[in-house]
Parts: structure tokens; C-alpha cells; sequence
């Protein structure tokens, strides 16, 4: 397979020296000027979390097509669905208006949220919407919605922010391992389920429970399921999470602490199941 790749490189790069060769290297090729619009930079969501009373202003980040050799005004609107008020829950400098000095393709929105209002877990969104006559609006990004939030809170659950890859799981066994955490759905508005895999270092995917109803008690749990190892043919392993022992996630740290039985099924016989290794600590990290 190695060779096959080499050979296809060579392939490739006798066919790009023969397109060079066929070029006309002194043709001149006209250099074109992008318009000029305005946009906004990065994500269309963005966050801006409050941590504690000492976070800094969060800037919202325009940009340009283009440098002019003069300034440029930017205009916008905020409005918020729900229901934030500029000079109560936030401020923001400049208002209305943002100025793109000369030579320069960028500028910011600053904002500076009331830590007061947002630390027993409030959350709104800010919409801006760039509006003319100013530089003309861009066709992309001409809208961005800022979060504006508190610290994380562990009964404040999305769900869907837990799915994905745990590459520093670890257990007693096995110091360092990935977690993947897939199919995740929401079956009440505290409660959810999906498919983890690779736990104790490569098990086969089961079923996750995930309960924040009493957000003092999130509980994670795991009903008896086939692991995918066996401790000998004809004895697969199963894993549970211990009956009586808090297995429990947090979405502020992306964390799922999982306390397990490991049991050896069928051993001494059919229908006779043996512990492997009882309230065992399984940690799974991102």
C-alpha cells in the first residue's frame, strides 16, 4: 500500500510539472478588489460568562472586506428576546455606532455585564444586527447573538454539551484512556439518556442514564448490560453501577464519575454471576 501511495505522488506531480509547463508565465492576470461590507467576526453564538465579579468586558469583534486610508462608522441594533435591558443587565460602549480607525479592518463592541443580575443562574441572549446606511452589510455574519450568562451551573443541564470524546478517562486498571459518549437524547426536561463507549479501556457501548431533577443530587446511572470483554469463553463480563453508591456527571466540568460492579456471568455455571471488582471508581474526563 506504501508503494501505491508513492506512485500515485509521482503520478501527481508529473501531471502538475506538465499543467506548469503549459502555463503562459507571462500573461498578467487582473487583481481583484473585494467590495466594501462589513460583518461581524467568529462564531454567530458567543458566550460571555460571568464568572465572578471581577470578569472582564467582553468585545464583540467587526470586520471589513477592506482597509480605507479613512475612518468608517458602523452602525447596529441590539434588541433581546429575553428581555435584558441595556443599562440594567449590561452596557455597551459605543452605543449604536462602532468606528473602524483608518487602516484597520476591524473593531469592537465592548460589553460589560451585571455580575448581580446573573449569579442565581439567569441567562439571556443579546441579538446585533448590523443595519445601513453605513458600510454596506455583508450577505454573511451580518447577525451575532451574545449569551449572556453567570457562573456554570451543574442543574442548568444541555445535554447535547456532554456528547463527544473523554480522552482523559481513567480507571484502577488503566491510567489513561478515551470515553466517547454519543446518541445522547433528551427524554424529560430533566432527564436524558445516551451510548457510552471504551469505558475500562475499550468496553463495548451501553446505555447511560442521566438525571438532573434535583440539581443537589445529578445522578448518572448504567442498568446491567454486556461490557464486550469476557473473563474466559463462555463467561462475558457485565457492568452495572453499584446499587447504593452515587454515580453522578457534571456539566460545569465535563466530567461523568461512575461507580461500578464488574461481573463475571455464568461462572460456575449458568445463571451463577461472580463480582470481578465491586464500587469500582471509573472517571471520565475530557
Amino acid at each position: 500500500m506504501k508503494k501505491f501511495h508513492q506512485l500515485l505522488s509521482v503520478a501527481v506531480l508529473v501531471a502538475f510539472a506538465a499543467f506548469l509547463s503549459g502555463c503562459d508565465k507571462t500573461k498578467p492576470y487582473d487583481l481583484i478588489t473585494p467590495p466594501e461590507q462589513v460583518h461581524f467576526v467568529g462564531d454567530r453564538n458567543q458566550t460571555y460568562a460571568l464568572e465572578d465579579a471581577t470578569t472582564g468586558t467582553f468585545k464583540l469583534v467587526i470586520g471589513t472586506t477592506d482597509i480605507s486610508a479613512t475612518d468608517r462608522t458602523v452602525k447596529y441594533v441590539v434588541t433581546s428576546p429575553t428581555g435584558a435591558l441595556n443599562g440594567t443587565h449590561y452596557t455597551i460602549a459605543p452605543a449604536g455606532t462602532v468606528t473602524i480607525p483608518a487602516g484597520k479592518s476591524t473593531a469592537t463592541i465592548e460589553i460589560n455585564g451585571d455580575y448581580s443580575k446573573y449569579v442565581s443562574g439567569r441567562k439571556d441572549t443579546l441579538k446585533f444586527t448590523l443595519s445601513e446606511p453605513s458600510i454596506k452589510v455583508a450577505g454573511f455574519m451580518n447577525e451575532a447573538n451574545v449569551i449572556l450568562r453567570g457562573p456554570c451551573f451543574d442543574g442548568d443541564v444541555i445535554l447535547s454539551q456532554m456528547g463527544g470524546d473523554y480522552a482523559n478517562s481513567s480507571d484502577a486498571d488503566y491510567p489513561l484512556y478515551t470515553v466517547k459518549l454519543t446518541g445522547l437524547v433528551v427524554t424529560s426536561p430533566t432527564t436524558g439518556k445516551g451510548m457510552i463507549a471504551g469505558l475500562w479501556d475499550g468496553g463495548a457501548p451501553v446505555e447511560i442514564l442521566f438525571d438532573w431533577t434535583d440539581p443537589a443530587n445529578i445522578k448518572a446511572s448504567i442498568a446491567w448490560q454486556h461490557i464486550g470483554f469476557n473473563y474466559a469463553p463462555g463467561n462475558p463480563f457485565a457492568i452495572r453501577t453499584s446499587p447504593g453508591q452515587k454515580s453522578t456527571f457534571s456539566i460545569c466540568d465535563q466530567t461523568i464519575t461512575l461507580i461500578v460492579d464488574l461481573i463475571v456471568e455464568d461462572y460456575g455455571g449458568p445463571g451463577s454471576h461472580a463480582g470481578y471488582a465491586l464500587k469500582y471508581l471509573i472517571k471520565v474526563v475530557r
